[in-house]
């Protein structure tokens, strides 16, 4: 059963953003196929539009935000997944709000 974290006009599923950043840590052949074609590696995936939007653009604050674990999103710097290097990550999370308080 996914983990779901709730937000007004939002389902996330945090497990499954969770596991793609850890698959592309451990499945070659999966993270291959994100640098290939982004769109097409997710497709199959269980994600909402917003969520897909957010991934292909490297929004990882709205990611983060919405509940994702920023240890395991700053995995898809170490391949420039997502178009995120290091530094674009960085600038990026700084700016990001815990909403858990």
């Amino acid at each position: 059963m996914a983990l779901e974290l709730n937000r007004p006009g939002q389902n996330m599923s945090v497990y499954a953003i969770n596991k793609l950043c850890r698959d592309a840590l451990h499945d070659l052949a999966f993270r291959a196929a994100v640098k290939r074609d982004p769109a097409a590696a997710i497709a199959a995936l269980d994600l909402t539009e917003a969520e897909r939007k957010a991934l292909l653009s490297g929004d990882v604050v709205r990611l983060y935000e919405w509940g994702c674990h920023p240890f395991l999103l700053s995995y898809l710097t170490r391949w420039d997944l997502f178009g995120l290097t290091g530094l674009i990550y960085n600038e990026r999370i700084r700016t990001a709000h815990d909403a858990r308080g």
